[in-house]
């Protein structure tokens, strides 16, 4: 058995609320970003497609393996903020207005 890294790119918008529809391991889904100025971070909620909630509330960490421990229907990846760059600062703190300029987001799960 050959097991496979699948990697989906996901979009990042400059704005501090938006939701976009995406395909992940085969489903629709509901992908909504918000941004909380008291605590400098983006949260992300995730829907199937029919709005009920998967999870809530998920703070976007850089290089932190977003949902990795949870047990989700029909998902069984994770969710990964990747730098640009070599990055000193935070500057998804500091330029929220930014995050699509200084991160990727992506969702990867292992495929047999």
């Amino acid at each position: 058995m050959v097991l496979t890294l699948t990697t989906t790119p996901m979009l990042l918008y400059p704005d501090t609320y938006y939701d976009y529809s995406i395909s992940l391991e085969g489903h629709s889904y509901i992908v909504e970003m918000i941004y909380n100025e008291r605590s400098k971070l983006y949260y992300m909620n995730l829907y199937d497609s029919d709005r009920n909630p998967v999870f809530l509330g998920q703070a976007l960490i850089p290089t932190y393996p977003l949902a990795i421990d949870y047990a989700l229907t029909n998902l069984s990846g994770w969710f990964w903020l990747e730098n640009n760059s070599a990055l000193i600062s935070e500057p998804y703190k500091t330029y929220p207005d930014r995050i699509d300029k200084y991160y990727k987001l992506y969702y990867s799960y292992i495929a047999s």
